[in-house]
């Protein structure tokens, strides 16, 4: 046998320990993110208990790359993709001279945080879909950047001085929960609602057979860090 080509022991030493070192700083500030959760259900809960108790407010681990947080009518579930992530060429984060200077500040672990309505949930109305509220990027150097709607993407965006904190980890899920939680659930079409299937009305509930949704309608741009409706 051959020695083996020695491009691959070069890519092992980059682009698989760059990948590596940005998983690795993701999974930390996701950690981190976990713990802010449980101080946000815990800050929330000693406030509505006295004033409302019928708000609830509940965190949930929902094992090593998933949490959610519920808070009244909304569910933020939040999502660690386990691979790292390289941006397109038009991307606007290769303009910065942060990344100019080392393209492997480029290189990015993903947290993607997905907003549910709480009683879709609950009642299990499996063909009500989650909004895509934010991204959050991280790289090896625990510098990072958030795309997503209004204030979210707008209050994080500055990749090459921010570093993941517990006071940056709070205000994004704050941020994340005014966006959902002033989005209004809106009346679905007559046209929409004016058939069931008999394995709907047989099988389920009504309720699980008639559709709402919250009409965040936006979509990440193919570059840039911002989203647009």
């Amino acid at each position: 046998m051959t020695p083996v080509n020695d491009q691959v022991f070069q890519l092992l030493r980059t682009k698989a320990k760059q990948n590596k070192d940005a998983t690795d700083a993701t999974f930390h500030a996701f950690t981190s993110l976990k713990l802010i959760l449980q101080h946000i259900e815990r800050e929330l809960k000693h406030v509505m208990v006295k004033e409302d108790a019928r708000i609830k407010i509940q965190y949930t681990d929902r094992g090593t790359f998933e949490a959610e947080l519920k808070v009244a009518d909304d569910v933020l579930i939040f999502i660690m993709h386990t691979n790292a992530f390289v941006f397109e060429p038009g991307h606007s984060i290769w303009k910065t001279g942060y990344v100019s200077l080392n393209k492997a500040r480029g290189t990015c672990g993903m947290i993607s945080i997905y907003n549910f309505l709480s009683d879709a949930m609950k009642y299990e109305r499996g063909g009500e879909t989650g909004q895509l509220v934010g991204r959050i990027f991280v790289n090896s150097e625990n510098h990072f950047f958030v795309e997503g709607k209004r204030q979210i993407g707008i209050l994080h965006s500055d990749y090459p001085t921010q570093v993941v904190s517990e006071e940056f980890m709070q205000s994004i899920v704050e941020a994340c929960l005014v966006y959902s939680m002033d989005i209004d659930v809106t009346v679905p079409p007559i046209d929409a609602m004016k058939e069931i299937t008999v394995s709907d009305a047989l099988n389920y509930t009504i309720q699980t057979a008639i559709g709402e949704s919250k009409k965040l309608g936006f979509k990440f741009q193919n570059s840039g860090d911002d989203v647009e409706a």
